[in-house]
């Protein structure tokens, strides 16, 4: 579907000047249609080429908009005590994830960022919640947000991206005393203001960072959007560490 996009975008352009050219030694429309028609068939290769040069611009164009969103808004992703952290108190690199307690992608990515976090010893990940995936996303976040307000965030927020199934209160306050939380303080921060305003700030800069799914990472001034993998995260921290030494 995307290639197809592409080649209309393609063709768009392409299309109007071939007609001007045509109507100047008076084509009819059937003979213009006849020359796309032979020179997408005689050039395939030609077509195929223009189609995917023409994409990898537009990501191009995309990535460096991103970028510069990203460096502005740098303070507010990794110097922002609203979010939950793990890791290095004093990293020399950060990992920002935007993520959702029912993203099935996002589930995925647990143990990447798990074995990054064990054998990195100057990262840091910041967690980021965007509850965009219904009610029950809503509810989980409030109630892991209410977790890092006790300091023990990390061993909940494992527990919840482990979790397999729609996440109702019986298995949230479980949880919560597996991690070795106050349940009974969590059900009552979970609906402050405060935690309110986190999720309303959140959502609004993943909107801002043009972010419309989950997860995403921002690793230095890179936005990885999706499932990437743990050796796209790994040469992406490469990347911000080499940018910081220059």
């Amino acid at each position: 579907m995307r290639r197809l996009l592409l080649a209309f975008a393609f063709l768009m352009p392409l299309t109007p000047m071939m007609i001007a050219a045509a109507r100047a030694e008076e084509f009819t429309r059937t003979q213009i249609e006849s020359i796309i028609h032979d020179y997408i068939a005689n050039h395939p290769k030609e077509m195929i080429d223009s189609v995917e040069n023409y994409g990898k611009q537009q990501q191009m164009v995309e990535d460096q908009q991103a970028s510069t969103l990203v460096q502005e808004n740098m303070d507010w992703l990794v110097h922002n005590s609203k979010h939950a952290e793990a890791g290095s108190t004093k990293p020399d690199a950060s990992i920002v994830e935007f993520f959702d307690y029912n993203c099935g992608y996002c589930k995925a990515a647990l143990p990447d960022l798990m074995t990054l976090l064990g054998t990195d010893k100057n990262l840091r990940i910041v967690f980021v919640e965007i509850p965009i995936l219904g009610e029950s996303s809503i509810t989980a976040a409030k109630w892991a947000l209410a977790a890092n307000e006790q300091g023990k965030y990390l061993p909940y927020h494992i527990l919840l991206m482990k979790h397999k199934g729609p996440l109702d209160e019986a298995t949230l306050v479980d949880y919560a005393k597996r991690a070795g939380l106050d349940a009974d303080k969590l059900k009552a921060d979970k609906d402050s203001d405060k935690i309110a305003r986190i999720i309303d700030e959140n959502i609004g800069m993943a909107r801002k960072l043009g972010i419309q799914g989950t997860p995403a990472f921002v690793v230095g001034d890179q936005l990885l959007r999706g499932y990437v993998g743990m050796d796209a995260l790994r040469d992406a921290l490469k990347t911000a560490r080499e940018a910081e030494k220059k």
